[in-house]
């Protein structure tokens, strides 16, 4: 098994296809989003593919300026390909292509406590703990939506006050200070009110919006 960068068309057909049936509008940016910040050298969308060419699994990556922190905007794995360790392989591979230096923090879904909705969300906090992930001390909200917060690394893992300040700055860089104050809570304070849900709020730089 290789993990390939994808192109833009091969991110274009998983986007409309895997990420849509994977994830919740709340919870997944704008394909344009995800192609500016590829161009600006900061984003690797990743395919675990077999020795046939079959893609098997996506992690989708939200680089920091500084190259050493990513954030793994999207884990995907296509429905028919569930269950049977495609996840944890492609963790794995994810962890194997970059420096023992490179620190990957992870943003998943907080319980709700529903218990309907939350035997899904425990499920995945498992697999991630199974699969190595730390679990920090801070939660985090973005545009509404309550995630814990975790995270990976081959080495020795930072400080957990500079994994905050580089995964501040990662929504800080691309948001500016006025609407990462409106839609963005890192950290999310214990008792702190959860914004309204609303949807990812970017301006669109090819549909700008009209004067």
């Amino acid at each position: 098994m290789t993990l390939t960068v994808l192109t833009p068309d091969e991110l274009c057909a998983v986007y409309h296809t895997h990420l849509r049936e994977a994830f919740p509008p709340e919870e997944l940016k704008p394909l344009w989003s995800m192609e500016r910040l590829r161009q600006e050298g900061l984003y690797d969308p990743l395919c675990l593919r077999d020795e046939t060419g079959e893609d098997l699994g996506y992690v989708l990556l939200w680089r920091h300026v500084d190259g050493r922190y990513f954030l793994i905007d999207y884990l995907c794995v296509p429905a028919a390909r569930r269950n049977g360790g495609i996840g944890g392989k492609l963790l794995k591979a994810m962890l194997a292509r970059y420096g023992e230096d490179a620190v990957f923090i992870g943003e998943s879904e907080a319980p709700t406590g529903d218990a309907g909705a939350d035997r899904l969300i425990l499920r995945r906090l498992g697999f991630y703990a199974r699969n190595g992930a730390a679990t920090l001390s801070y939660d985090t909200a973005l545009f509404g939506v309550h995630f814990k917060t975790i995270c990976w690394t081959r080495g020795t893992l930072p400080p957990e006050a500079d994994i905050l300040r580089a995964h501040q700055e990662i929504y800080l860089q691309r948001f500016g200070r006025k609407n990462y104050d409106r839609f963005i809570q890192i950290p999310l304070h214990p008792g702190e009110a959860i914004f309204p849900v609303t949807e990812w709020t970017e301006e669109d730089p090819f549909h700008p919006p009209a004067p």
